[in-house]
């Protein structure tokens, strides 16, 4: 017998017990839904993580001090002397403080920086400018906001020109910054009021030295070299022995990154795992089927021998059937998986990536899972005795 009338036969069998093919199968939907969901929503939330783990920016890095703080000679010696470097600025009195306006009143955090800062982070601004050169340079009393903080304070009309107390003390609004949203720990980054550095570091801590820098390379493959500059830089400036620790702290985008990326991809792995459990528990269904399929159809399977059928013939014949109805099961699957899938990345606001990988993969495995639980039944199929069979009742 050829195998296109096997594929005939074998559909045939299956399209007598409807019902019971579904259900065979659906272990298989199942399976295979919960992988294409799983696998795709690791994937996107890889992208997710990754736009949340960049604190500091692309190609960035944050330098703090366990000692000796930073002063503004620090700033302009990297910014001369280390090539690597494309844009650098201090950060000062970053504290939390009270904002008042009129009856509104809520805590905020309170950063002094540079116009550097904005560029680093991909800041961009809702309302209003950015603080110019002399703003800086003589302290003045001028504040950007966060979006959750114009929201508190303000709700949805433009704050530009208005007056803030910050502690007590007037500062005006000149800018408003656009949604960045939560930090990976969290933390509302919108819940913020930058300042200039120079008047943050003298009108709110009372001090002219900074206690972050925040540093952003022209690419990310500058970044080892500049971490190793820039630590050599303190150990002169601040006089560390050679066989003392260094005494600034350097944290890359980079190394935060590829730590979320190592438990997004593990966390991935498990829950893909956990959901190719369902794929090994259809196919214990398909085998118990199969089996009862066998019981069912062996005076047909005598007949058919008794006839010329040859073994191959009905191993082939029942292996087909289990392939069928595993691999029907992960069409379904796959397009059940993709559109959960949508509808919860839709949901979350998460990016929809799709892999043709994965759903190929898928696909092969729901075939493998038809295929090796449906041997046994064939072969115990194939190996009936025809007169032992034609005899069965």
């Amino acid at each position: 017998m050829n195998i296109r009338n096997l594929v005939i036969t074998a559909f045939r069998s299956l399209a007598k017990n409807k019902m019971r093919s579904a259900l065979t199968s659906l272990g298989v939907i199942i399976g295979v839904a919960s992988v294409i969901m799983m696998v795709g929503i690791g994937s996107s939330a890889r992208i997710a993580v990754r736009d949340k783990v960049f604190t500091y920016g692309a190609n960035a890095m944050s330098v703090t001090y366990r000692i000796k703080p930073f002063y503004e000679k620090d700033i302009e010696y990297l910014r001369r002397n280390v090539l690597q470097i494309k844009n650098i600025t201090p950060v000062a009195a970053r504290e939390t403080v009270v904002v008042k306006y009129k009856n509104r009143m809520m805590r905020s955090r309170a950063s002094g920086v540079n116009n550097e800062f904005f560029t680093i982070k991909e800041w961009p601004l809702q309302y209003g400018r950015y603080f110019t050169f002399l703003e800086i340079a003589s302290y003045q009393k001028v504040v950007i906001l966060g979006n959750t903080t114009r929201l508190e304070l303000f709700g949805n009309t433009d704050p530009i020109g208005k007056i803030v107390l910050i502690n007590n003390n007037p500062f005006m609004v000149i800018g408003s910054l656009s949604e960045l949203g939560q930090a990976l720990s969290g933390r509302d980054q919108d819940n913020v009021i930058i300042l200039p550095y120079t008047t943050a570091a003298v009108k709110i801590s009372g001090t002219r030295s900074f206690e972050e820098i925040i540093v952003a390379t022209y690419s990310e493959k500058m970044i080892n070299d500049t971490v190793t500059e820039i630590k050599e830089y303190f150990r002169r400036e601040h006089a560390v022995p050679r066989n003392q620790p260094d005494d600034v702290k350097v944290s890359t985008s980079k190394e935060k990154l590829e730590m979320a990326e190592f438990i997004s991809k593990t966390m991935s792995l498990l829950l893909a795992g956990i959901a190719s459990i369902s794929l090994i528990v259809g196919g214990i269904g398909i085998m118990n089927i199969m089996l009862v399929s066998v019981s069912e159809r062996t005076r047909e399977i005598g007949i058919r021998m008794a006839i010329g059928a040859k073994k191959n013939d009905i191993l082939t014949q029942f292996l087909i059937e289990a392939t069928t109805l595993s691999a029907g099961g992960g069409v379904v699957g796959i397009l059940i998986g993709l559109l959960i899938y949508f509808a919860i990345t839709a949901a979350v606001g998460w990016p929809f990536v799709f892999s043709f990988f994965s759903v190929f993969v898928s696909f092969l495995f729901s075939c493998a899972v038809g295929i090796f639980f449906g041997y046994y039944p064939a072969k115990k199929a194939s190996s009936l005795k025809p007169i032992e069979a034609l005899r069965y009742e």
